[in-house]
This record gives C-alpha cells, sequence and structure tokens, in this order.
C-alpha cells in the first residue's frame, strides 16, 4: 500500500482525533462550558450594565460638583464686579468723588467692611491721583494717597483703628507708583467695561487674588479714572477642602496658563521663587493624577477622559466658567476610579467566586455521573491521557458492547498508530525580528531668512569687578532667567549665552511668517523688564544692569554645526554678524535698541521708529540705515515720544540734504524738551561742526564705524 503524504496523513490524523473525543470529556466540558459560558455572561453583563450607571452617576455627580463651584465662584466674584460697577457709575453721576477726598475714603472702608475678601480697594484718575484703603490683619484699615497735583508727588497714609478712628498719618517719599500703569487700570481703560487681571500673589498674606476693575467714564465716552477691588481667592480654596467627591476625589480651578487659582490645600497655591512669590502651577502640586489628567486635557481637548497612573485608573473632568466671566478659568475634578466602581468590583468578586464555587460542585457531580454512566468510558479517558503524554507504546484492549465505545477503542487504536508516524516529524519553527530605525541628525544647514536679536549689558565688567563670583553668578542668573522666557514666549529661539550677552533668533526651526515682529516685540519687553528689575536692585542695593539690543533680518544659514561628536544648532552669516554690531551701535548713539533697514521695512507699521543714522559697521563698505526702536504702536504712546520722533526724522532729513541750519533748528527744539538725548546731541554737533567747515561733495552721509 503506498504512503501517503505527509499533509494528508496529519490531517487524516487531526480528522480521528476531533471525532474521537471522550464521552466523559464531552459530558463534562459541555456540562462545565455551558454553566461557565452561562454564567461569566450573567456576571460580566451585570458588571457592564452596573459599571454603565455607576460611571452615569459619577458623571452627574461630577457635573454637580462642577455647578457648584462655578455658581460659588460667581457668588464669590459678582458682587465684587458690581460694586466696581457702581462705584464708578456714582463717580460719573458725582455722588462720589473720584479721588483724594476723605469721604472716598470712607466709602472705600465701607466695601471693605461689606465685602470680607475684598483686602484693597483702588481708586485711580487720569492725572495719576491714587487712593487705596486696605484691611490690616488687626482690623483697621490703612489708606494710601498719591496727589500729583504738587512735584514731586505728595504720597501719605492714613491709619485707622475698627472704629475708624486716625490712629496715625505718616507721609513717604514719592515710590513712583503710576495707578495708570497698572493692568488693572489699562484693562478697564482699554475695555470701558468690566475687566478681571490675571491671577497673582498678594504682598501682604502670599495668597492668590484677583483684581476686577471698571472704567468712571466723562460724558463724552472719555475715561476719567477706574475702581479696582482687589479679591482675596483663598475663601474658594476652603469650598474646595469641604468638598467632598468620592473618598479620594480632588476638585481645583486653574487658568489657561495652567496656574493653580484655588486647591483644596490653600498652602499648594502659592510659592515663592527667587524672594518672589508666584502661583503654583499644576505639576508642582505633586500630584500625578492632576497632572496626568491635565495632559491629556491639553493635547485632546477632551472634557471628560479616563486615564491610568501607575496601576490605578482616575475619572478627570474638566469645564470652563461660563464666557460672561472674562478669566479663562476651568474647574478640574479628578477621582479614582475605585472610589465609585470599588464596591461593584467587590461584588463582582464575590459573585465570580460563587460561580467558581458551583462550578467545583457542578465538576464533581458532572465527573459522577459521567464514571457511572461506564467503567469504559473512564479507560478511554485514561487512554487519551497517555496520548496526550505520548505513551504510544503501550496496548490497551477495551472491551464493551456498546457500538459507541467500540467505535472509540477503534478510533485511540488508529490515534496511537498515526501518532507514532507524526512524532518521527519535526516541525520546523521560523524566528522573524523587527529592526525599528531612525535618522540620526547629520551635520548641515540649510538657508532661511530670520529674525536675530543680541543683548549685552552695558559696563558689565566694573559691575562684576565689584561683585564676588556667587553673587554676580546670582545676579546675572535672574537678569538672563527674566530675558529668556521673554524671548521663548514670543516665539524665539535662544542660540547661546556669550557671557552676559543673549543671542538668539526667530523663525527656526519652527518656521514663523512674523519672525521680525516677535522679535521687536521681545526687545521691547526685555527692556521694560529689566527697567523694573533695575528699580528693584536699586532698592536692594544691588547694581543696575542697563541692557543694548540689537536687531537684524535676513537669509541666514541655519543648522547643525559642529563635529560628528558634537553639534550644535546655530546660525551663521553676515545677518548674525550685522546684528551683534548693531548691539554696540547703541553705544555711539545713547539708544537701547537699534534694528536694521530689513527689520524696520517689515514691521514699520507696527512699532514706532526713528531714523537714527546711515552707517558702515566694522568691517563694512556698505552702509545701511538703522533705527531706533522706540515702542509698539498698540501701546499708549506719549505725545512727547511721538513728536519726538516725528521732529527728529524731518532733522536727520535736513541733514542728509546738507540744510545745516534747518536742521540745526529742529535738534535744538528737541534738546529743549528731552535735553538728555544722546542721538539729538550727536547730530547738533555735527551740524556746528559741518556748518563751519562743510563736507566735500563725495559726502553721502554714511558713518564708518572702526569699532565694534
Amino acid at each position: 500500500m503506498p504512503k501517503r503524504p505527509d499533509s494528508a496523513a496529519r490531517l487524516s490524523f487531526f480528522s480521528r482525533f476531533f471525532h474521537s473525543r471522550s464521552l466523559y470529556i464531552n459530558i463534562l466540558t459541555a456540562f462545565l462550558g455551558l454553566l461557565l459560558l452561562t454564567t461569566l455572561t450573567i456576571v460580566f453583563y451585570n458588571y457592564r450594565t452596573d459599571s454603565r450607571v455607576v460611571r452615569a452617576l459619577s458623571h452627574r455627580l461630577l457635573r454637580r460638583v462642577t455647578e457648584r463651584v462655578i455658581e460659588k465662584a460667581r457668588n464669590y466674584l459678582r458682587p465684587v464686579s458690581t460694586v466696581a460697577e457702581f462705584s464708578a457709575r456714582l463717580a460719573r453721576e458725582g455722588k462720589v468723588p473720584l479721588t483724594g477726598s476723605e469721604d472716598l475714603e470712607r466709602y472705600g472702608i465701607e466695601i471693605l467692611r461689606i465685602l470680607p475678601h475684598v483686602s484693597m480697594v483702588n481708586m485711580g484718575d487720569e492725572q495719576g491721583n491714587f487712593l487705596m484703603p486696605k484691611r490690616l490683619p488687626d482690623g483697621g484699615f490703612a489708606t494710601k494717597r498719591i496727589d500729583r497735583s504738587t512735584q514731586p508727588p505728595r504720597v501719605t497714609w492714613t491709619y485707622r483703628d475698627a472704629d475708624l478712628r486716625v490712629t496715625k498719618i505718616e507721609e513717604i517719599p514719592y515710590d513712583r507708583y503710576d495707578p495708570r500703569l497698572r493692568p488693572w487700570y489699562q484693562g478697564a481703560k482699554a475695555s470701558k467695561g468690566h475687566f478681571w487681571t490675571d491671577v497673582y500673589i498678594f504682598f501682604t498674606d502670599q495668597k492668590p487674588g484677583i483684581t476686577a476693575s471698571y472704567p468712571v467714564l466723562g460724558p463724552d465716552g472719555t475715561v476719567l479714572g477706574v475702581f479696582g477691588l482687589d479679591i482675596e481667592l483663598g475663601e474658594l480654596s476652603e469650598f474646595l477642602k469641604a468638598l467632598r467627591i468620592g473618598k479620594r476625589g480632588v476638585a481645583l480651578i486653574i487658568n489657561d496658563k495652567d496656574e493653580v487659582v484655588a486647591f483644596p490645600d490653600i498652602s499648594r497655591t502659592a510659592k515663592e521663587e527667587d524672594g518672589k512669590w508666584r502661583p503654583f502651577h499644576v505639576d508642582e502640586l505633586g500630584e500625578p493624577s492632576i497632572t496626568a489628567a491635565l495632559t491629556e486635557h491639553r493635547s485632546t481637548g477632551a472634557r471628560k477622559s479616563l486615564i491610568r497612573v501607575g496601576r490605578s485608573r482616575y475619572m478627570a473632568s474638566f469645564t470652563l466658567f461660563p464666557e460672561s466671566f472674562q478669566g479663562q478659568w476651568e474647574i478640574a475634578v479628578v477621582v479614582p476610579e475605585d472610589d465609585f466602581l470599588g464596591p461593584l468590583k467587590r461584588a463582582s468578586r464575590v459573585a465570580l467566586l460563587i460561580c467558581l464555587i458551583v462550578l467545583g460542585i457542578a465538576g464533581i457531580v458532572a465527573t459522577a455521573l459521567s464514571r457511572s454512566i461506564s467503567r469504559p468510558i473512564i479507560q478511554l479517558s485514561e487512554e487519551t491521557e497517555k496520548i496526550k503524554s505520548f505513551q504510544l507504546d503501550e496496548k490497551t484492549e477495551i472491551r464493551s458492547v456498546i457500538r459507541e465505545i467500540q467505535l472509540m477503542s477503534h478510533a485511540i487504536s488508529s490515534m496511537k498508530t498515526g501518532l507514532k508516524a507524526f512524532r518521527k516529524y519535526v516541525p520546523a519553527e521560523l524566528v522573524r525580528q523587527l529592526i525599528r530605525t531612525g535618522e540620526e541628525a547629520r551635520l548641515g544647514g540649510r538657508k532661511r531668512e530670520l529674525t536675530i536679536l543680541f543683548s549685552d549689558i552695558a559696563g558689565f565688567t566694573t559691575t562684576s569687578e565689584n561683585l564676588s563670583p556667587e553673587n554676580l553668578m546670582v545676579h546675572l542668573s535672574e537678569y538672563l532667567d527674566e530675558v529668556t522666557s521673554i524671548v521663548i514666549h514670543e516665539k524665539g529661539t535662544v542660540d547661546k549665552y556669550i557671557g552676559d550677552a543673549v543671542m538668539a533668533f526667530w523663525g527656526a526651526p519652527v518656521a514663523d511668517d512674523n519672525h521680525a515682529l516677535h522679535a521687536c516685540q521681545a526687545a521691547l519687553l526685555c527692556q521694560k523688564r529689566i527697567d523694573e528689575l533695575n528699580e528693584k536692585w536699586n532698592r536692594e542695593g544691588k547694581p543696575p544692569l542697563p541692557t543694548r539690543i540689537g536687531v537684524n533680518t535676513g537669509e541666514t544659514i541655519v543648522g547643525n554645526m559642529g563635529s560628528r561628536e558634537r553639534m550644535n544648532y546655530t546660525v551663521l552669516g553676515d545677518s548674525v554678524n550685522l546684528a551683534s554690531r548693531l548691539e554696540g551701535v547703541n553705544k555711539y548713539y545713547g539708544t537701547r535698541i537699534i534694528v536694521s533697514e530689513s527689520t524696520y521695512e517689515k514691521v514699520a507699521e507696527s512699532f514706532l521708529f526713528r531714523p537714527l543714522d546711515i552707517v558702515a559697521v566694522k568691517g563694512k563698505t556698505q552702509g545701511i540705515t538703522i533705527y531706533e526702536l522706540v515702542a509698539k504702536r498698540d501701546d499708549d504712546l506719549s505725545p512727547q515720544k511721538e513728536q519726538l520722533c516725528e521732529r527728529f526724522t524731518k532733522g536727520v532729513e535736513a541733514y542728509l540734504n546738507r540744510d545745516w541750519d534747518g536742521a540745526l533748528r529742529i535738534f535744538e527744539q528737541i534738546l529743549e524738551i528731552s535735553p538728555s538725548d544722546a542721538a539729538t546731541t550727536l547730530y547738533r554737533e555735527r551740524c556746528v561742526r559741518y556748518k563751519e567747515d562743510p563736507p566735500g561733495p563725495e559726502w553721502d552721509g554714511i558713518v564708518r564705524m572702526e569699532t565694534k
């Protein structure tokens, strides 16, 4: 008889195997299988249904918690905003004076009495006069007045006890505080309506707060002044602490900067850093579940999510405050899923244990039933176990008058024969390996239009000689931290720190169509922040760090430079060198920010500039027009600045046209208003010199710089 092919033999073997199972196994498997399937289906269905109901109830609970928090915040904040508006309207109608009087002071104190969560009442006008009653820890009140009708302005503090009796009046030196420059004043003035500041930390108790303000409008709609009320947010944290969301659920309020507005643990709402207080960030709370929930929310935009942290799962909900509330606040609720589903899971485990016990009892019954049917079936079962262990050489004869048993015995005998043949073949095992490849960083760059900024501290060598290395590092680190934060906030890339200098660029690695605009904004913000820091450092007895900035836009090589062992993502080219030279040119003109002509052309409509000169920096023969960046046009520009730029521009035009007398007349007029303007003084000296000794016909107005 010819041998069948291997595949046919294996197919015949499996066919015989599956058609000759033991009756004992069939009965036991069918009985237990059906019981197991039925039981697990019921348990699983009940668990899924109950889970769905519990989750629905959980989400409803989270929604109710959110609604309670919103209602609490609305009731907490709305009266303050209403009082600010009401006060502004009373002032408009002349029923309450705007600043200065004792009646206004008592009015402000009454507001503090009525609204215990208001810590200060701020009242300022367009002349810069200011009145600020504030609550004292002992129950009394202190009122600060700034009267700008005198020069210098007069600043006084009036202290009252809880019965409003005056206990002390003191006059202090002018502290340069100007309400017109504060965010609460400028925001209300710009909106001409309700305005809420960002969350900030109150200096007195290091707790977060905000300011609600409203402008006082004249009959023609002009802003006469602003009322502002400082609100402590500590009560919101106490409210959140009292909430019960499951066993371990947490509710908190955050803003669009991921700063904590309110948290059950009020000690984790404000943090001291470098001697200053600021709000906690969510990732600083030390709560991995909250951090993971916020990351999921920010990346997907989902308002509800189920996240896993370690071995636990958490239900998270994020809800925006209503649009009527100006601040971009969100209520976040994070609850361990087991707080809701834990009892259900325990009940399911108990039900499953009962099922297993029932299955065990059923197995015993099924075994007894199967054995009671026939002893030959047990022998067949034992024979199949031998086959399972590949004990194929022992021959067992099973006798039975039952036809089915005879058929099964014949099948087992045939199975043994087939297995004996099958075990002579060893199947091949194939192993596959998955390889993931990634592109390695390579040297090289590409040309792209970028805007480059260089900043440097004037006189830093002298400053560094007067400080110890430790104090110098701390002082410089605070400076560089502020500059870097502004550059990054304005979408820039900090290339490197060169001692006290900072090199940054815009337009790479992420493309930015407004790279010149962002660079100019960063330059202005840096100077503004440095001015604030210099005032603070002067008060602390530290040396100021006046800064010069140069900005240029042009084609630049950007990419990975260096060696195969060490690379740096940086920029190269003439445009970089020019930005560096422009920073140094500030020394010559006594300016703080100089931009090139290419930068000016891209942002001329957005910023206020004045043309400084036509210069050829060191190493170049061709002259370019350079400009001083004065301010952003969207800001409240003083007429003096705009007038200075207009007159200076006309003076430069007359100078370049060799109209020495006309230019000299303009520059002298400017110096009468701004006698300390170094660039104007420089041009006046040039005009006087050229008037006495005019340049030759080859004169083109270009100033060639011999130094960096």
